[in-house]
């Protein structure tokens, strides 16, 4: 795994709770279903995310919480990755659905043209989109936005003076990817958006090799297993961690550029140790051996032999523990 990270040379960022937060606040919500309060549509759809760890569930929950409403029984919960979630909800007759408004559009559902201006004028200011719907009924959308880690900008500038290749593979929308891309400095090209975990699989492997994958949820586990190197955040889902070859601790996205440099460091030292030990048993045995003494008259004693045996091994640990210098 050491060899790898030093030789990696892409870098791929899932979006939501890698590059940000993954703490999103709902921002607005649009009822559509007659005698449908906001109140009760954000009730609806945070009672449908409670039994899941998608940062957006996180953003509906705390809402919910935030203006006091009391969370309906859901069963038979099933998330679908990259798409939303489905149960059924206690006093609903059919089953519920939250999630992308395209999904949902798969499931039967037909959007009113006001659904589809509202998605596409909250996604251009960079929020996501989350589309409710009773069986076939679409019942309303809520936007939720989520703000970047602090230090993702620096991060990524950082990864980028070192010449490694960047891009940010996600299943938000459009909307949302290109206003962080704004925010980063990151070129159209580097981005893809509405991918599902088997479309994050193919640009991985469109990707220059080798290549490192960062993500932090459920949706990036395949991505990052099939990653010459998964790297996972630690304020991340255990799965992620579980199917990553490295976990950065805590939540400071620096950590990443700061560990491939060490790989890459560590691997110098490796070379440099391993040159000192051929050079000087090149050097040393033979005289060890007793070749220089018929015509030089030198020949190393056991005693200093061990000495110098002992001097070569303290020069390896030295020249490791230098990788705690700055």
């Amino acid at each position: 795994m050491l060899q790898i990270a030093a030789s990696v040379r892409t870098v791929l960022f899932d979006k939501t709770g890698t590059l940000s937060r993954g703490r999103p606040l709902v921002e607005a919500s649009l009822p559509l279903a007659d005698g449908l309060e906001e109140l009760r549509l954000l009730q609806l759809a945070a009672s449908l995310e409670q039994h899941t760890r998608h940062p957006l569930a996180w953003a509906l929950l705390q809402g919910a919480e935030g203006k006091g409403l009391k969370l309906l029984q859901c069963n038979e919960s099933c998330t679908v990755a990259g798409a939303g979630v489905s149960g059924e909800l206690e006093g609903m007759e059919h089953t519920c659905r939250l999630g992308r408004l395209e999904w949902l559009e798969q499931q039967g559902v037909r959007p009113q043209t006001a659904a589809v201006e509202w998605q596409a004028l909250q996604a251009k200011g960079g929020a996501t989109v989350l589309a409710l719907a009773h069986g076939t009924q679409l019942l309303g959308l809520l936007a939720v936005r989520d703000a970047l880690r602090p230090d993702a900008l620096a991060a990524l500038k950082c990864l980028k003076e070192r010449g490694y290749g960047l891009g940010v593979l996600s299943g938000d929308r459009e909307g949302p990817v290109r206003q962080l891309a704004s925010d980063l400095n990151l070129e159209f090209q580097q981005l893809a958006w509405g991918l599902s975990p088997a479309q994050k699989l193919a640009k991985l492997e469109m990707a220059q090799k080798p290549v490192a994958m960062v993500g932090d949820g459920l949706n990036d586990a395949p991505a990052l297993a099939a990653a010459n190197l998964g790297i996972a955040v630690g304020t991340g889902t255990q799965i992620a961690q579980d199917s990553a070859d490295l976990v950065v601790l805590g939540d400071r996205l620096m950590a990443v550029p700061q560990a491939l440099e060490l790989a890459k460091r560590c691997m110098a030292k490796v070379r440099q140790n391993l040159a000192w030990a051929f050079g000087y048993n090149l050097l040393v045995l033979p005289l060890a051996a007793g070749f220089l003494l018929p015509r030089f008259g030198l020949l190393l004693t056991p005693p200093l032999a061990a000495l110098l045996m002992a001097l070569s091994s303290l020069t390896v640990v030295a020249n490791a523990l230098m990788l705690k210098l700055p």
